[in-house]
């Protein structure tokens, strides 16, 4: 669950202190970064920093937001662009287009790994979190429900299908941030073709 930021090649001085804060918190945690390490990183004094964040949490806050606020089941199952013809090999590409999306922005999972473990002692981040979450358990369902109407899915156990979906989403992301090695692709392909199955009935 991550929408990484992109960074220019030319960067100003916000955009330095922003992606020092990713690297340094990705190697020593929210707790073990502090602002001292980021402006030395940065090669600025930490006074500088105060002018664009002026406390650590400010600054923490804004990446969690570059991270998580356009991070959304939309961006990546668009349910306009399926077709009752394309529906199964759209499921299985959009699905492995997010897993890549992790795989390659490996840095900043463990910012987000961060961010979910300090979720629990900040209520706005745990909020924003579930948010995303139900987001994609609503999502699925109603892509689900969508292929249905198409007559690619049968209409038995659609909700269930579609929390198997998400769930399968959400951990193999984690199973990423961790560093654990898997098949993701051939997971997310077995997950559509078990939902899949029997639609040629329908």
């Amino acid at each position: 669950m991550l929408r990484m930021i992109s960074m220019k090649k030319k960067m100003n001085t916000q955009d330095a202190i922003v992606e020092a804060a990713f690297t340094l918190i990705a190697q020593h945690g929210l707790k073990g970064t502090s602002l001292s390490m980021i402006a030395s990183e940065v090669g600025i004094s930490k006074p500088a920093i105060y002018y664009y964040f002026p406390s650590k949490e400010e600054l923490v806050d804004y990446l969690f937001h570059i991270v998580f606020d356009d991070h959304n089941f939309s961006e990546f199952f668009s349910i306009n662009e399926y077709t009752k013809e394309n529906f199964k090999k759209r499921l299985i590409t959009d699905g492995i287009r997010y897993f890549e999306e992790y795989k390659h922005n490996s840095p900043a999972l463990k910012v987000v790994h961060e961010f979910v473990l300090s979720a629990a002692q900040k209520p706005r981040y745990e909020k924003k979190l579930k948010s995303i979450m139900e987001q994609f358990l609503e999502g699925f369902e109603a892509l689900l429900s969508y292929g249905v109407e198409l007559g690619v899915i049968s209409s038995k156990n659609t909700k269930v299908n579609a929390h198997s979906l998400a769930l399968i989403i959400d951990n193999l992301g984690n199973f990423m941030i961790l560093g654990i090695e898997m098949d993701y692709k051939k997971i997310w392909e077995t997950a559509v073709s078990h939902v899949m199955k029997g639609s040629e009935r329908f």
